[in-house]
């Protein structure tokens, strides 16, 4: 399903791992990914390969800063897509343990095909999936809303950068700390600041949220390399988001996150536009 990390420690999900195992007959094989949460030391899920009733499977445990509700997620939407194209690997086993932590035993992706490169080389594919999974996807919430959720779509964009805000205070705080210089000087990213938050105001003020898959990128698309069949994974972010967050996403995933910032901006932003 990943590519195995070596040389890794083990981490209380190792422990939690080794009990559900034991109860549920699990056969637990070898680590072959693990999430951090902004930082390598901050894991908040494991995954191992092994067993499950003699069929080969994947166990996932999970132990998120933020709110999740994974296994129904992906349950709701294996019981309503019709897709013969996209499909999600099917969930055997799970237990919610709390908003935050649980695990879920589920199919193993086949051998034969590998997960979506990014930048991706074939954006006609990729926007024929992304199409596909609106089609099939729930088009209302499978559970209670949580109070974040139901803010407007505005609000709901200005809650979310003022928790990013937050985590760049504290690392400014730790550099000072550490006799270094701050990453960023107050009187150039405040007035930028200010005024993304009032784009963002005026852009979102009339957009509805909707329900979605909340992180829907070249990474969670698994594609088989003998057959017209894809997977899609990574049903953590699943929850109301508002209209165009996909999009914006899509291209953080694809672009932001891998592009080299040293390239000159022009060259840079050929990325975003294509």
């Amino acid at each position: 399903m990943f590519e195995p990390k070596r040389n890794m420690t083990k981490t209380h999900l190792h422990k939690q791992a080794g009990k559900v195992a034991k109860s549920t007959g699990f056969i637990l094989g070898k680590e072959i990914h693990r999430g951090s949460y902004y930082s390598s030391n901050r894991i908040h899920n494991v995954i191992f390969e092994g067993k499950y009733k003699n069929k080969p499977a994947i166990l996932k445990i999970y132990d998120d800063p933020r709110l999740t509700n994974e296994p129904i997620n992906q349950i709701s939407f294996n019981k309503i897509n019709t897709s013969k194209l996209l499909v999600a690997p099917k969930v055997y086993r799970y237990k919610i343990e709390s908003p935050q932590k649980g695990w879920l035993i589920m199919e193993k992706l086949p051998s034969t095909g590998s997960f979506f490169n990014q930048p991706i080389k074939d954006k006609k594919e990729f926007a024929n999936l992304y199409l596909e999974y609106r089609l099939n996807f729930p088009k209302t919430p499978t559970r209670t809303l949580t109070l974040v959720e139901n803010l407007k779509a505005d609000e709901f964009h200005i809650f979310r950068i003022s928790r990013w805000f937050e985590l760049a205070t504290v690392k400014e705080a730790e550099s000072v700390l550490r006799g270094r210089k701050p990453l960023l000087n107050p009187k150039e990213f405040m007035p930028r600041f200010e005024k993304g938050l009032n784009i963002i105001r005026k852009e979102f003020s009339k957009r509805e949220m909707i329900w979605c898959h909340g992180h829907f990128k070249p990474h969670e698309l698994f594609k088989i390399s003998d057959k017209d069949l894809y997977y899609l994974t990574d049903f953590a972010h699943s929850k109301m988001y508002p209209e165009g967050y996909e999009f914006g996403f899509i291209i953080w995933a694809d672009w932001l996150m891998s592009a080299d910032w040293n390239l000159p901006y022009k060259k840079w932003k050929t990325g975003i536009d294509e």
